[in-house]
């Protein structure tokens, strides 16, 4: 059951939840003829959003207009539909904060120059289609034609709440480093990896787990012994890039990256590689 705090617009409402949890409700007409106090009927609610902010959510979202919050939930459920999955439920507050500020920039003509934008259509090809078709419903909905490395900033949200616990200093970090490491690969192996390939996305996500991994401590699956001498042997060339790789994390970050988590990279590394050349 939820409980109205206030009305926003006929299809938002801050709530209360069962556990006195404050949320933000979505649902067509949730919030006509409703007063504080009142109770929602469950069945029209369409989507919710908690905040990982210990401020109150009225706070937050005094300074999100009604319509940003409205554009905001379309972006969201596009890219929840183009990935096939539920993102993180305070993306509502990242993302809106992020329009309302770019939107303001671009009313008062300021630039903005980030030079990862140029990094994003590469790195992440799925989240870019996500935040080029976001695009089209900014300017639907609000008349704002963005330049597409608009599209880019928004596909690293996306890219961010795939991973729980993550901030947006996390992920810039991790597009930065992933970057390196393709490079690497593509050195390795005189290749140019195909970035709209389905491998490809499967390669940069495993990249992105692998990195988490990294910086929080946490050990993959262990691999049998026989295996792993196994896949030594039989991908050397893959294996000497992880070795690479491995000891640039080392260098860089001090990072000691595992057997089991070298060798895990290595099959992935023989897999987007092998593929590559079968593609050719």
């Amino acid at each position: 059951m939820f409980t109205v705090v206030k009305v926003l617009n006929n299809n938002i409402v801050l709530a209360l939840t069962d556990t006195q949890n404050e949320v933000v409700v979505f649902g067509t007409g949730i919030g006509f003829k409703k007063k504080k106090g009142d109770t929602l009927d469950e069945s029209a609610v369409s989507k919710t959003f908690y905040s990982d902010q210990t401020s109150p959510l009225e706070s937050q979202l005094a300074a999100i207009p009604t319509d940003i919050l409205l554009l905001t939930e379309k972006i969201i459920h596009m890219g929840e539909e183009m990935l096939n999955k539920k993102l993180g439920s305070s993306m509502l507050f990242s993302l809106s904060d992020h329009l309302t500020f770019s939107i303001q920039r671009h009313q008062e003509k300021m630039e903005y120059e980030n030079p990862i934008v140029w990094e994003i259509p590469h790195l992440y090809f799925q989240e870019y289609q996500i935040g080029k078709k976001a695009l089209k419903i900014i300017q639907k909905m609000m008349g704002i034609t963005f330049h597409d490395t608009e599209a880019s900033l928004i596909a690293l949200h996306f890219v961010n709440a795939q991973i729980d616990g993550q901030s947006m200093g996390d992920t810039i970090k991790m597009t930065h480093l992933t970057k390196e490491i393709v490079k690497i690969i593509q050195n390795i192996f005189e290749m140019v990896l195909d970035k709209s390939s389905i491998d490809y996305s499967r390669f940069i996500t495993h990249l992105r787990y692998f990195i988490v991994r990294q910086e929080t401590n946490q050990p993959p699956q262990q691999m049998d012994d026989s295996l792993k001498e196994l896949i030594q042997d039989r991908y050397m060339k893959s294996y000497a890039c992880g070795l690479i790789i491995k000891e640039m994390l080392k260098r860089e970050f001090n990072w000691n990256v595992t057997e089991d988590e070298l060798v895990f990279l290595v099959i992935h590394i023989e897999r987007i590689t092998k593929k590559h050349q079968q593609n050719k």
